[in-house]
């Protein structure tokens, strides 16, 4: 409910906004740089599996499937190169698949 009695009292008296805003803009600005800090700490735990698992990959297996697939090897290659730098979560995925037992 409105209370109308309150609405003769001047802003200053009622509370600082402004304060309240403030305080708002600054509880989602923090919970934004955390969930940033986040994203950017799994990513970087991921590229670094995934630059292991590159280390490891067999090019044979890669020219084999390029080969089976009809496209270069070169390509593949640099698709999957690219994966382990910019989509290394994909990379985590696929390049087992390149990787002799």
């Amino acid at each position: 409910m409105l209370d109308h009695g309150i609405l003769n009292v001047p802003l200053s008296k009622r509370g600082n906004i402004d304060a309240q805003l403030d305080k708002h803009k600054a509880e989602q600005a923090a919970a934004k740089k955390a969930k940033e800090k986040a994203i950017k700490a799994e990513f970087n735990t991921n590229k670094a599996i995934a630059k292991e698992l590159w280390n490891k990959v067999d090019k044979d297996l890669i020219k084999q499937d390029a080969k089976k697939r009809g496209v270069k090897f070169s390509e593949l290659r640099d698709v999957l190169h690219d994966f382990v730098k910019w989509q290394p979560h994909k990379a985590i995925k696929v390049l087992p698949n390149y990787i002799n037992s």
